[in-house]
């Protein structure tokens, strides 16, 4: 998991925002009987919202629905999507504090709050149509986003991992096999989050990019990559084949697998975090 105290989080107003609204009028948002500019709105609420004790897990501010379009009309809510690093406490805390600003300003707000995790892949037609027109209001850093959500992935290949090993002990082949192959293919999103910005959105797709991005280069042993689709191969097997004959040693073998991924992506964070230093 990410370590803890305070990010230091540079905030910025999209100069998308900042370059549309000096060419023109900005859209008008009522409160109470008055007409107030969305941009004191974006600004107010954006410096609100990071300023509060979950400022720092706060990766991005999205405005949306009718203010991005600019078709709003008196009376229309405003829409934002906030994008967190964490979960439901985070969420949690976030929606009341909005609540609160709507509240004191008198301002129709309309929030969603979700963790960046559910960008990676880029899947969702709602979030794929607000990522593509909506105004961002604020951003975290994208190399700070990247190096949250590839920490996390690699926390979860771990806890994965340590699951496969438990089951194993007590002889579940197909618990064991299905656990270690999430830890690899995980590890292996991790490492492909590394070279770019999105991830495939299938297993065979997860496999197949690997293998382009780190076999086909031979940055690493391009066998890595043919074990890893093997290894999918088993998990299949292992989850959806009731009369699959799957032994110890096909266990032993994911969880090796595994156990090599979580060793190269150990060293490349470890080989980021030095250049960083």
């Amino acid at each position: 998991m990410r370590s803890g105290g305070a990010r230091a989080i540079q905030i910025r107003l999209s100069q998308t925002i900042i370059e549309e609204r000096r060419q023109e009028a900005s859209p008008m948002v009522v409160r109470g009987n008055l007409p107030i500019e969305i941009d004191e709105i974006l600004v107010n609420l954006k410096e609100y919202l990071l300023t509060g004790d979950e400022g720092d897990k706060i990766a991005k501010i999205i405005l949306f629905g009718s203010y991005a379009r600019k078709t709003a009309t008196p009376g229309s809510d405003v829409d934002i999507l906030i994008v967190t690093l964490d979960g439901r406490d985070v969420e949690s805390a976030l929606l009341d504090r909005v609540y609160a600003f709507m509240v004191a300003h008198g301002v129709p707000i309309e929030a969603i709050v979700l963790s960046i995790h559910q960008f990676f892949p880029l899947v969702d037609y709602f979030l794929h149509n607000v990522m593509q027109y909506g105004v961002e209001v604020y951003s975290m850093e994208k190399g700070e986003i990247k190096k949250a959500v590839v920490e996390d992935i690699s926390s979860l290949a771990e806890e994965y991992l340590d699951s496969a090993k438990e089951v194993l002990e007590r002889g579940r082949i197909r618990l064991a096999i299905d656990a270690a192959y999430n830890a690899a293919e995980l590890a292996a999103k991790a490492l492909i989050l590394l070279k770019q910005d999105d991830l495939p959105g299938s297993h065979g797709g997860v496999v197949s990019l690997f293998g382009q991005l780190y076999g086909k280069t031979k940055e690493v042993d391009p066998e890595l990559g043919r074990k890893l689709n093997r290894a999918l191969k088993l998990r299949n097997e292992a989850r959806y084949r009731p009369g699959a004959l799957l032994t110890k040693e096909d266990a032993y073998g994911v969880v090796e697998l595994a156990e090599a991924f979580l060793k190269i992506l150990t060293q490349k964070l470890s080989g980021a975090k030095m250049e960083e230093g």
